[in-house]
């Protein structure tokens, strides 16, 4: 009962995630390249996430837990990885923007840069680490 809990609390966040940007959209006005490229940024890492849990919904469907062993041991090494990114693109999101643009990117930037690697590290490897097995 619990994994079907997580499952459609999982379906309900993706889905006010979706809406709240679609709203965000909606009033935005014009909408520039920048703002066009989060927002598909967004809508990738939405969907990633989607696929991650209708996994989950499978095996709940299936009478299996939500998440065994082997899962958790997946998300904690996604985690870790997740967070090495975050740390090192924080380090060298501006010295590669100083470097390539001579341009120092504002503090809104870099924050918002260190969430979109670190949401695709974790996304990305969870994924691999799923389908490999280990």
């Amino acid at each position: 009962m619990k994994d079907k809990k997580v499952v459609v609390l999982s379906i309900i966040i993706v889905a006010a995630v979706l809406t709240t940007l679609f709203f965000y959209l909606k009033s935005a006005g014009d909408i520039e390249l920048n703002e066009i490229l989060l927002v598909g940024i967004v809508l990738v890492l939405v969907a990633l996430a989607m696929y991650i849990v209708w996994d989950r919904l499978k095996n709940v469907q299936k009478g299996l837990p939500a998440k065994d062993e082997r899962l958790i041991n997946i998300n904690y090494k996604a985690g870790y990885y997740a967070f090495i990114a975050a740390i090192w693109s924080a380090v060298f999101t501006p010295v590669l923007f100083d470097i390539l643009f001579r341009y120092e990117p504002k503090g809104g930037d870099v924050a918002a840069i260190v969430v979109m690697v670190s949401g695709f590290v974790f996304v990305i490897s969870y994924l691999y680490l799923a389908r490999k097995g280990n």
